[in-house]
């Protein structure tokens, strides 16, 4: 009688948690599970893990009584995993309200034996989604409301049975409008996305002036889409307008000024500036319905012809900083070679003042002079230019 009664209407409502109600069918269901937020949080393997059962589920389950039934061995057969993945599988669904417990599986170990039956019983779950909070009530429709219940007890009676409709407490779960459109379903899946990966943010994700380029130096396929993702909701973060958008489209978009050197300072600068220095008349605080491709455009503005980017405002003062340096050594490698002329000149003694201070106090016609002068008697000293003098 167990087994017979698990998926009637009344267990599977008692059953479906506060706060979540039946999906009205399994497409409705399937788009709650792949588009909730702390699904993007989860790694690679464990994305395509989840995707696999929820395929399972919505072509095992029940579209009469919105249930699934099902063994775990089973689904960790099909998906070629361990069964404890699937029960944590099976928990982070319960977890996010998407499924609920109808049933609990027994083993046929634990069957009684008064029932008879040799064999155990599958658990069964319940295919929920979070039901939408009510809004609050304007104070136009208080007003209504405590008019509507003036006259209801000023006016007249109650109506009599048959006057007024009947509730239709089961209309909401029919099948027929399951597949009716919500407008900004996927905006505000993306929005619910970013904020879940950003409210974990107690640090820089990037920091701000460094390449994004993996930590590690395997540099694998999945430290360059950690690292660029990590730099993409760098800039979310920074750039609140793009929080509207993906964060996969951010680095889609960014990714090619990234190889060629930028860093999240640059591309938080093309926002604002242009590349001749003026700075934007139009911010991105209000006023962007497409802001996909206002950071499309922005970035555009500071890339060549042939889709080569500019170098960025950073790399720009790295540049100069090396020119600066290369500039000082060149001239105290000149001063020190100009420094060794004058010793070599004055006979290898360096000339000092009498206080005995590295600088000599003499005035420049002075020390000229001597040096004129000790050149004269270094030259008068060699015998062959001696000669050439007598001649």
């Amino acid at each position: 009688m167990r087994v017979a009664f698990e998926r009637s209407k009344a267990v599977v409502l008692r059953a479906v948690p506060k706060g979540c109600r039946l999906a009205r069918h399994v497409v409705a269901w399937k788009r709650a599970v792949l588009e909730h937020p702390a699904l993007e949080l989860m790694r690679a393997d464990g994305r395509a893990n989840m995707a696999a059962l929820v395929e399972v589920i919505a072509v095992q389950q029940d579209p009469g009584s919105r249930t699934w039934r099902t063994t775990w061995a089973w689904v960790a057969e099909r998906l070629g995993v361990h069964e404890d993945s699937v029960g944590r599988m099976i928990r982070r669904l319960k977890d996010w309200g998407l499924l609920a417990v109808v049933a609990t599986g027994r083993s046929a170990a634990y069957t009684p034996r008064a029932t008879g039956k040799k064999q155990g019983e599958a658990p069964v779950y319940a295919l929920t989604v979070p039901a939408p909070p009510k809004p609050a009530p304007t104070p136009a429709e208080k007003t209504d409301e405590v008019a509507a219940v003036v006259v209801d007890i000023n006016v007249g009676p109650v109506p009599p049975k048959g006057v007024c409709s009947p509730p239709h407490a089961r209309e909401s779960l029919s099948p027929k409008d399951a597949a009716t459109p919500r407008p900004s379903a996927k905006a505000a899946a993306q929005r619910r996305e970013v904020q879940a990966a950003l409210a974990k943010r107690t640090a820089p994700l990037w920091p701000a002036h460094a390449t994004v380029r993996p930590l590690s130096g395997r540099g694998a396929r999945s430290d360059w889409k950690q690292a660029y993702r990590w730099a993409g909701l760098e800039i979310q973060h920074h750039a609140l307008v793009l929080r509207r958008i993906t964060t996969a489209y951010v680095v889609s978009v960014a990714k090619t000024h990234f190889q060629a050197g930028w860093t999240i300072a640059d591309v938080l600068h093309a926002l604002d500036w242009a590349p001749n220095g003026q700075r934007y008349t139009h911010d991105a605080a209000t006023g962007i319905t497409h802001p996909g491709a206002w950071f499309t455009a922005r970035l555009r503005a500071w890339t060549h012809q042939d889709g080569t980017p500019h170098r960025s405002p950073d790399q720009r003062a790295a540049a100069e900083a090396e020119q600066r340096r290369a500039e000082a050594i060149a001239a105290a490698a000149r001063y020190a070679a100009r420094q060794a002329a004058v010793q070599a000149g004055a006979g290898g003694v360096a000339v000092r003042s009498g206080s005995g201070g590295g600088v000599d106090p003499r005035p420049f016609r002075v020390r000229w002079a001597v040096q004129i002068a000790a050149g004269r008697v270094e030259v008068a000293a060699q015998p062959g230019d001696t000669e050439v003098v007598a001649r």
